[in-house]
């Protein structure tokens, strides 16, 4: 069987089931299938630990991102998923695979950009490794954070009845590298600024995700990095429950209104199916609604969404403005057949 016949997510169950690693253990409060491990080294905090890689040609073109820019995105990526679990980032690990002919200040560049976007969230690179590649560059981050033991959010605790939450606007990130890819950088700037910066430079929802996880009020969390449309699913399937989102509720930006006219794409799926918009995604009760979007609002400034709701069986739909419902999907999937 190859690949492409499982899907990233398939891979990872069959390596979970095959070599029974511990979903917890002595010191282990939570393993694979979340944004982030979760450790217990006693004290008031846990430990969280993820690791994000970025592949040239799959993650990033170099003609169309600086140094700069890519150094950002790396380590903005892993630092949301510290986010996702209500978290604080404190330090970064980087490991990156260049060609050798590749020029120094290229080098010093791309790290200026993990530099300053580590620090931005409070994490400092402490560490990481350096090989030389024949073809494509590789990014590996490894990002540690805290969290006080009893603000742990996760991915699993979503129940039917709750309403179905997103910060920010959808989409914003794949209007930007559909801009991008087809204007180039100086054209597509002058297009949307505003969507070519969601793709290339993503600020993660580190304060939003602070607020919701101190109001007590949240029941699941993660991060949107792969698309509403794949990860929503995941976040159900976590907690043994579906959803419904209402197509008219998902919030798309104007800005992506009028790249998507300029495309000829539906703003609809690209707000669905892009990924890498690193907004929050939230199972609340209703009863703290009202509450926890007022918190998130107040300190950050940051729109909060209601879209759906949790419901008890395992289906996950949207339905649009007939009425009609169908199976919620699209997203992004490493290893899945086009």
């Amino acid at each position: 069987m190859r690949l492409s016949d499982l899907g990233e997510e398939a891979l990872i169950e069959h390596l979970v089931r095959k070599f029974a690693l511990p979903a917890s253990g002595e010191g282990l409060v939570l393993g694979e299938g979340d944004d982030a491990a979760v450790l217990d080294a006693g004290g008031p905090t846990f430990t969280l630990v993820t690791t994000d890689m970025l592949g040239e040609g799959v993650h990033f073109r170099a003609d169309i991102i600086t140094p700069y820019q890519l150094g950002w995105k790396s380590v903005a990526g892993s630092i949301s998923d510290i986010a996702a679990m209500g978290g604080r980032p404190t330090w970064t690990l980087v490991s990156i695979g260049l060609k050798a002919e590749t020029d120094l200040d290229y080098v010093d560049e791309l790290y200026e950009g993990m530099v300053a976007c580590a620090r931005r969230f409070g994490s400092e690179i402490i560490g990481g490794d350096t090989i030389s590649v024949s073809n494509g560059s590789v990014i590996s981050v490894t990002q540690l954070g805290e969290i006080e033991k009893d603000y742990l959010l996760r991915r699993s605790g979503a129940k039917p009845g709750d309403r179905i939450v997103v910060t920010g606007w959808l989409g914003n990130s794949v209007g930007g590298l559909r801009l991008l890819m087809k204007y180039g950088m100086e054209e597509a700037a002058r297009v949307s600024g505003c969507l070519v910066r969601a793709h290339l430079m993503p600020v993660p929802r580190l304060a939003e995700a602070q607020a919701a996880a101190h109001s007590r009020g949240v029941h699941a969390m993660m991060d949107l990095s792969d698309g509403l449309g794949a990860d929503l699913p995941k976040l159900c399937t976590s907690s043994g429950v579906g959803a419904l989102v209402f197509a008219e509720k998902v919030l798309i930006s104007k800005d992506l209104y009028a790249a998507a006219e300029a495309l000829e794409m539906d703003p609809l799926q690209m707000a669905i199916s892009g990924g890498e918009d690193y907004e929050l995604l939230m199972a609340i009760p209703e009863s703290n609604l009202e509450r926890v979007a007022a918190e998130v609002q107040s300190s950050t400034g940051t729109p909060v969404t209601v879209i759906g709701e949790v419901t008890e069986d395992s289906s996950v739909l949207i339905q649009y403005p007939d009425g009609i419902r169908k199976p919620l999907d699209g997203g992004w999937e490493h290893f899945s057949s086009p």
